[in-house]
């Protein structure tokens, strides 16, 4: 009777794996490609710098009856204002860089945009870069003829 009962209850090796196993099943089908009816999505291509120009140059007045709809939106977008700051701050161009291409991402109305990358590097290079950097600034001003400092505040009368 204790061999028929030891042979019926699973060891706990053999219960872990099935629960494992349904674990892993679980997930796949609750974060697997989703299919609606035969459609797949597939992620959206890129569109040129123009598309987005574009979109903010025709938003960017928004005291035209066409856009009265949505101001509603904008309201909204300014919430994320400040992390669309925080994501251009961190995505500057470094002062050894000219230019730095970035992905961005934005509201079809041109509400808000943000640039949808995070700026990876390798620490002893990017100290490295920057000591340069430092040194080459710090001997610029050295070098400077007419170096002045500017006064504050700029005008008379603040």
């Amino acid at each position: 009777q204790a061999q028929a009962q030891a042979q019926a209850t699973p060891t706990l090796g053999q219960s872990m794996e099935e629960k494992s196993k349904r674990w892993a099943a679980l997930q796949n089908k609750r974060y697997a490609h989703k299919r609606r009816l035969g459609f797949v999505a597939t992620n959206k291509e890129a569109l040129p710098p123009e598309h987005v120009r574009k979109i903010l140059q025709d938003h960017g007045d928004m005291t035209s009856k066409r856009y009265s709809h949505d101001k509603r939106v904008y309201l909204g977008a300014l919430k994320y204002v400040p992390h669309a700051v925080f994501k251009l701050l961190e995505n500057m161009p470094m002062p050894w860089e000219a230019t730095r291409d970035v992905q961005v991402l934005y509201h079809v109305t041109g509400a808000i945009s943000f640039v949808n990358e995070i700026p990876l590097v390798v620490e002893p290079i990017y100290i490295a870069q920057w000591g340069a950097t430092w040194t080459m600034m710090r001997r610029e001003k050295r070098d400077r003829k007419h170096f002045k400092r500017m006064r504050f505040p700029p005008f008379d009368d603040e």
